[in-house]
């Protein structure tokens, strides 16, 4: 893709309106700076931060970011390889709108593989430890996070905390599945949460289902997860 115009580099991007702190911000030069562009970018996809159809370039993307072209670039070629953008060759990326139907379509997917295996994470014998054990460790960092209404961090360890679980059943295909539908699935409404201070209640679903598994309650826990995935219908998306 051509190197983009200085001018534009310089152009303020448009983003939806919100009063909460961005997700796309300087991150820190760490480790990859394609892997934290990426995280950065795909939370704000997530989050309903960019608004979809909305033609964004790489040079918009690298100042607010804080980095070169190269990484972002690479970042975004990753999330249009995932399906989370488009490209416009020579001009830049969109952001796929998503509508109702789609998170009805995903949804209901995740309610045909993510309960199915939650009951059977829950009647594991001997029962995952070492999985448990991580998801309260999780658990415990994703409420910090929501007390400090940082959404980069708190969509990530939701991510880890519900994979964590499932990847206890030792089937690679079902998390990488799972995981794929979650990256797709847009929650504009964990915005709303956050401004409001209702963010850590939200996640407590986290924990309700955490004490399930670990008492091996197959049915709580399948209770648990069609609260949880019945409250992202209606509030987080």
């Amino acid at each position: 893709m051509p190197e983009e115009s200085r001018a534009d580099a310089g152009r303020p991007m448009e983003r939806a309106e919100h009063d909460a702190t961005p997700l796309i911000e300087p991150i820190p030069k760490a480790v990859s700076l394609a892997t934290q562009a990426y995280e950065h970018i795909k939370a704000a996809i997530i989050a309903g931060d960019l608004i979809p159809g909305q033609l964004y370039s790489v040079s918009q993307f690298a100042a607010l970011l804080g980095v070169s072209r190269t990484p972002v670039r690479e970042a975004l070629l990753a999330l249009a390889a995932e399906g989370l953008l488009t490209m416009d060759r020579n001009r830049g990326f969109r952001v796929l709108p998503m509508s109702a139907h789609d998170v009805e379509e995903i949804t209901q997917l995740r309610q045909m593989l993510e309960i199915p295996a939650i009951a059977q994470v829950a009647r594991l014998q001997p029962p995952p430890r070492e999985a448990l054990r991580r998801a309260r460790e999780i658990y415990a960092d994703l409420q910090k996070a929501a007390d400090e209404g940082n959404l980069l961090e708190f969509l990530a360890l939701d991510r880890q905390f519900h994979l964590t679980l499932i990847d206890a059943l030792g089937n690679k295909r079902l998390t990488r599945l799972v995981g794929e539908l979650r990256d797709h699935m847009h929650l504009p409404g964990l915005r709303r949460l956050a401004i409001s201070g209702q963010l850590h209640e939200s996640g407590r679903d986290h924990l309700v289902l955490l004490e399930a598994l670990e008492a091996g309650d197959a049915d709580a826990a399948v209770a648990c997860m069609e609260r949880h995935l019945g409250r992202i219908r209606t509030d987080w998306a």
